[in-house]
């Protein structure tokens, strides 16, 4: 819509016979009642109001495109008064000397002093109509390109956004993994070769999926087993995870998205022998992927986790209409991961 209406050619074409036929109408039934008004009317005298619509607005149209070219930086305010002023008022001299004249050398007799005003007022009152409706269009395209630049500037955010979350590198437990992985050297050097492989295979993870949109449910899970793996050496094998979730390979998330979901829970979350920690993945029914857990939080919560949920439910919104949601129940946590579905076999890889 880059335009406004008055200027395309099916307006311009079927607009001035519907505003000079009505124009005649009330001309007739100011002049007469509506019993003396079949008397009066005359098929000509139709087409003469129509032929002087076509003449006013195309005069009003000429005026306002020179208006649109050369008082772009005029404030509105100035611009409708200077509508007014070349458009309006020319159209109705013009208008007014067209009448003069079909009365004189068609009609035979000059037009009475009554009748040319009703005839000037039934026309100003037809190019205010027609100021009116380009205005009204006007505003309504300036709208929409307002909205359409909030938009364009939240999809932009959205975007960055969802890139920075799925391109994040973990400080805190790659930190934490290589202080492990040193105390582990000095027991049991195959079993440090075995944390540098899970490690390896969560960044690997990250960066393998870093061009795609979305990836399989069962990718990350196997990510999150990765994580735990390492987190279990800190807590003595507390932490669990089970699985409901049939065909995992068919349900897709954000990438990264369960696997720095549970790492969050686990830095907010007081886990000990006694006090175990179990993450329960199942479906909702067709909406949501859900991951529960008892709730034991911290007395200081991690500050940088606790953005994640926030940054999610930005995330999930570039995708799907439904929300990622988390809801406290009891003593039980329940975070829910829309479904999102691809008609691909493969995710969708960013362009």
């Amino acid at each position: 819509m880059n335009r406004n209406f008055v200027h395309s050619a099916l307006f311009r074409l079927f607009a001035p016979p519907l505003f000079g036929a009505i124009g005649y109408l009330l001309i007739i039934l100011i002049n007469n009642t509506v019993e003396d008004a079949e008397k009066f009317f005359s098929r000509q005298e139709v087409y003469v109001c129509i032929g002087l619509t076509y003449i006013a607005f195309e005069t009003m149209r000429l005026a306002i495109r020179r208006l649109e070219k050369y008082s772009v930086a005029i404030p509105i305010q100035k611009r409708l008064l200077l509508q007014i002023i070349s458009a309006v008022i020319p159209s109705l001299i013009i208008v007014s000397l067209a009448i003069s004249y079909y009365y004189s050398y068609f009609i035979g007799f000059s037009i009475g002093r009554s009748e040319f005003k009703v005839f000037v007022l039934v026309f100003a009152m037809t190019n205010l109509l027609y100021t009116l409706l380009y205005y009204s269009h006007y505003y309504l395209m300036k709208e929409n390109k307002e909205r359409l630049l909030e938009e364009k500037k939240m999809r932009e955010d959205l975007e960055a956004d969802f890139s920075s979350f799925k391109n994040e590198v973990n400080p805190d437990l790659l930190y934490e993994s290589l202080e492990n992985l040193i105390l582990t050297l000095h027991d049991d050097v195959e079993k440090a070769e075995e944390q540098v492989d899970q490690l390896a295979s969560i960044y690997r993870y990250g960066l393998v999926n870093r061009q795609k949109e979305l990836t399989s449910l069962e990718e990350e899970l196997q990510a999150v087993s990765n994580l735990l793996a390492l987190q279990n050496i800190k807590y003595n094998q507390a932490i669990s995870l089970v699985n409901d979730v049939e065909n995992p390979d068919s349900v897709y998330l954000i990438p990264g998205s369960l696997m720095i979901t549970v790492n969050a829970v686990i830095r907010n979350t007081l886990i000990s022998d006694r006090s175990p920690l179990q993450f329960h993945v199942y479906r909702e029914d067709k909406d949501y992927v859900v991951l529960q857990h008892r709730i034991n939080d911290r007395l200081l919560q991690h500050e940088g986790s606790l953005q994640v949920f926030h940054r999610l439910q930005r995330s999930y919104t570039f995708f799907c209409e439904k929300p990622f949601v988390q809801v406290k129940a009891d003593l039980e946590n329940y975070i829910k991961f829309p479904l999102l579905y691809v008609a691909a076999e493969n995710p969708i890889e960013m362009v």
